[in-house]
């Protein structure tokens, strides 16, 4: 398991868990980002993470990408 900082652009894993405060997981749940879903890593720009969630693009910053631990890369 790696942080999802790590995933290369291009790669699908999954969100095995997620070590950030209450308010930081709930707005990232209003974006359907939660443990159990497989999210894309499209690219990164300024110190962001750009990620695909089904249809929807999302850009989440380096440092909570380093909080979110994902397996199971395609």
């Amino acid at each position: 398991m790696e942080s999802l900082q790590d995933v290369k652009i291009g790669d699908t894993c999954t969100i095995s868990w997620m070590m950030c405060d209450p308010h930081t997981a709930e707005i990232m749940q209003s974006y359907e980002l939660k443990e159990g879903i497989a999210v894309r890593v499209m690219g990164q720009y300024y110190g962001n993470v750009i990620l695909g969630v089904g249809e929807k693009r999302v850009a989440i910053g380096k440092e909570i990408a380093k909080e979110i631990k994902v397996s199971g890369y395609s």
